[in-house]
């Protein structure tokens, strides 16, 4: 289908970039409200020669945030020989405001009469505290990369250069390891101030300017949307939703995954100009769309099962939970929450996909997969037969029945109910049943 002009008095905010993936290619700790990244550069040294831990900071909410980091350095190598470093501050203390970007360089030596060693460990502890509750203004899975930075490309680039770490210690999210090796020469030691430094990459203020960009792309999102239909992008979405809810301690029968294809695929195809209360424009996969053609114009000749699967996959997510809530609210007599509480429900439903979250079968059947019994007929592709989801959630039920207790049996009931509607109404359109 085409979507309609953009109009003036459409609410669009897209969400702030994510401008610690553009600096370490996606690795990043994520801690509710904050995410960092850490590396030791360079990775090799000698005695006497400095080297820094790098800490990227990226606060993902429209508050003050003030940050405690920490450094733990090895007090000996695995001989048991001593290791003596140099630091200015094992314990550093760094304000962000909302939605701020920042890099904190922490030079550290090592002296005499540590020995050459490789591999060697530096624990950085990361602990936050924001003065209430916190909107968030990126969205924990990354987002679209920033259309520009404030820093210099050769600047951008000696960041880039870090080699960062994912490594947490023990059951720990906020303590994060990186390793270094230290070569077998001593140089001269250098009369040098070893002091920390902290140097902000991203602020609030320049969200203007990105707007401006954003708004700019409008069009030609509009014309990349069109593109992004049932027959293109359906088959992609299944394997991928198979694939990487298996990898969240989620695996899901063939039914479920074809229900949760099938209400994403409506989200991105035409749910959001159909459905009443929903605009296409304040979407966030439309929004984040608008952002990958600014940062990148090559991106409008993906084929559109790659877009959707490799760029706008998270973001049609959480939009597929809100437009799900939406269409199975005329079907249910359930009290589904207000809007404020579906929105939360749709970022603790991205928390878990971050792994902020411990799994749990309600994140796949509440409302997704209720939401794709819904739209079943509208999502399914013409060499498709729509029975088939149907005959394959019934058979997941009866597989699940034990698994849905206490409160979660309502949910239970409430998808063997939309299943019965919507056998129910695949009967009355007359869809001939496979053999």
């Amino acid at each position: 289908m085409s979507y309609r002009p953009y109009k003036d008095n459409i609410h669009f905010e897209p969400m702030y970039p994510d401008v610690l993936g553009a600096i370490t290619g996606g690795t990043r700790i994520t801690m509710q409200d904050l995410q960092c990244a850490v590396g030791v550069y360079p990775e090799r040294t000698f005695l006497n020669q400095p080297i820094e831990v790098v800490v990227i900071l990226q606060n993902l909410v429209d508050q003050n945030m003030q940050i405690k980091v920490g450094i733990q350095m090895p007090k000996e190598d695995r001989k048991g020989n001593p290791i003596v470093m140099d630091i200015a501050k094992k314990i550093l203390t760094v304000g962000l405001r909302p939605g701020e970007v920042g890099v904190l360089h922490i030079p550290m030596v090592p002296r005499p009469p540590t020995k050459a060693g490789t591999h060697l460990p530096v624990r950085v502890a990361v602990r936050y505290r924001i003065p209430g509750p916190g909107k968030p203004v990126r969205p924990q899975t990354g987002g679209a990369p920033p259309s520009i930075l404030g820093i210099s490309s050769f600047k951008l680039q000696a960041l880039r250069d870090v080699s960062f770490a994912a490594h947490t210690w023990g059951q720990s999210t906020d303590i994060i390891t990186t390793y270094f090796d230290i070569a077998p020469k001593i140089l001269p030691a250098l009369n040098q101030n070893i002091k920390a430094r902290y140097e902000s990459l991203w602020t609030y203020e320049e969200m203007e300017t990105e707007r401006e960009i954003v708004l700019a792309k409008v069009n030609d999102a509009y014309r990349v949307a069109n593109g992004l239909t049932r027959h293109s992008i359906y088959d992609a979405l299944l394997d991928a939703i198979d694939e990487r809810f298996a990898l969240r301690d989620l695996p899901l029968h063939p039914g479920e995954a074809q229900a949760i294809a099938k209400i994403m695929t409506y989200t991105l195809d035409e749910g959001l100009t159909l459905e009443p209360g929903f605009e296409l424009e304040e979407s966030r996969w439309f929004q984040t769309l608008c952002q990958l053609l600014a940062h990148d114009e090559e991106v409008e000749d993906l084929p559109r099962g790659i877009l959707a699967v490799d760029y706008l996959f998270d973001a049609a997510l959480y939009d597929a939970v809100l437009l799900a809530f939406g269409v199975i609210k005329p079907k249910v007599d359930e009290d589904l929450g207000n809007h404020s509480e579906q929105l939360g429900y749709a970022n603790r439903i991205l928390n878990w996909y971050v792994g902020q979250e411990s799994a749990d079968l309600s994140y796949a059947y509440l409302p997704l997969v209720m939401g794709g019994i819904v739209v079943n007929l509208m999502a399914t592709k013409t060499d498709d037969n729509p029975w088939y989801m149907i005959d394959y959630l019934n058979e997941a039920l009866r597989g699940r029945a034990r698994l849905f207790t206490g409160e979660s049996v309502a949910i239970f009931k409430i998808t063997r109910k939309l299943l019965e509607d919507a056998d129910d109404t695949l009967r009355r359109a007359r869809v001939n049943r496979p053999l």
